[in-house]
Formats: structure tokens, C-alpha cells, sequence
């Protein structure tokens, strides 16, 4: 039987990470990853490597680290594992569409990933005001990334609700206690069929 794909998406300081591991707990056996990855362009696109560049390129290469990301996926989905993913697809749209400052990019963020990329079983959106969010970065003690600025993440907030609606995601108030929100979510994996394999 083939695994199945959920991925989780947010802002920083959403909750992505502790609810991927709640899940893949409850599910048992299930692979965490998460993106950028490990892999080189991965690796290099989190140390910013790369430098100041432009956000198209930037974009690209968040592509090309999913593509490559993605072929590992599907290898484990058709062996029978379950695949928790923090962010995919969405997480260029929103956060490079937010760079871009201009939604027509939307089109192009989203045609150029389409070959590469697959449809996971279930996307949910942890959504929370960002000031909230970045209350909880801020809280870890850890050097803010460019992209942790409260006008920006708000931009990338109003991205993430629009491919909601465009990409069917299951959105979740983030700003409950982590057991509320995993609660919530594997009450919409259950409504959704995706149980834990056997």
C-alpha cells in the first residue's frame, strides 16, 4: 500500500515543526522532513550562501532543492511509508510572492513548480496573527532570519490564506496550545480517511 504525503505549511513561529512530530507520532513510522533540506542547495540556500540575490532566483533554487526533495519522497510513499513534510510548495509561493511585491508572479511561482512537484494527501495551514508568531521566534532566543519581519510576515500571511482557498488547504488557528492543534488536525486526517497503517 502506498504511503501517504501531509505536509504542514505557516509562518515562522506557527507550530510547524511540533505539529509534524505529533503527527508522525500518532501515525507511527512516519518520516519527518522538512524544507530547505539537507541536500546541497538546501543546506546552502539556510547558511545564505548564495548572498543577496534576487528573489527570482531565489525562488528558483527553493525549486530546485523541492525537486530533487520530491523524487526522495515519492520512493518512500511507494514503498509504504507515510511522509510528514514542514513546508513544500507552498512556503516559495507565499514567502517569494511576499519578496516579489507583486501577486502577477503568482502565475510564474506556481507553473514553474508544477512539473516537479507532487499533490499531497493533506496540506494544513497553521495560521496566526504574526506578531503572535514572531512573539514565539523571539522566545527561542535565536538570531531573527530576514525573512522573520512583522510587515513581511504579514504580507506572507495574506499569501498563505489565499493558496489556502486556491490549493484547498485545511486551515487551523495556530494560536491554540500545541495538544488543541494536534488535536484538531488529526480530527481532519480521520475525517479525511488518513488513518495510521495497520
Amino acid at each position: 500500500m502506498k504511503g501517504k504525503f501531509i505536509v504542514i505549511e505557516g509562518i515562522d513561529g506557527s507550530g510547524k515543526t511540533t505539529l509534524a512530530r505529533r503527527i508522525a507520532e500518532a501515525v507511527g513510522g512516519a518520516e519527518l522532513t522538512f524544507e530547505p533540506t539537507r541536500g546541497a542547495i538546501g543546506q546552502a540556500l539556510r547558511s545564505g550562501a548564495y548572498g543577496d540575490i534576487p528573489p527570482a532566483a531565489e525562488a528558483l533554487l527553493f525549486a530546485a532543492d523541492r525537486a530533487i526533495h520530491t523524487e526522495e519522497i515519492k520512493k518512500k510513499l511507494d514503498s509504504g511509508v507515510w511522509v510528514i513534510c514542514d513546508r513544500y510548495l507552498g512556503s516559495t509561493v507565499a514567502y517569494q510572492s511576499a519578496s516579489f511585491g507583486d501577486a502577477a508572479d503568482w502565475d510564474w511561482l506556481l507553473s514553474m513548480q508544477s512539473k516537479s512537484v507532487i499533490t499531497p494527501d493533506l496540506t494544513i495551514l497553521l495560521d496566526m496573527d504574526p506578531e503572535a508568531s514572531l512573539g514565539r521566534v523571539n522566545s527561542r532566543g535565536e538570531e531573527l532570519s530576514r525573512f522573520e519581519k512583522l510587515d513581511f510576515l504579514r504580507k506572507v500571511r495574506e499569501a498563505y490564506l489565499r493558496l489556502a482557498d486556491i490549493l484547498d488547504y485545511e486551515v487551523v488557528d495556530a494560536s491554540e496550545p500545541p495538544d488543541a492543534v494536534a488535536e484538531k488536525v488529526l480530527k481532519i486526517m480521520e475525517g479525511k480517511g488518513l488513518h495510521a497503517p495497520q
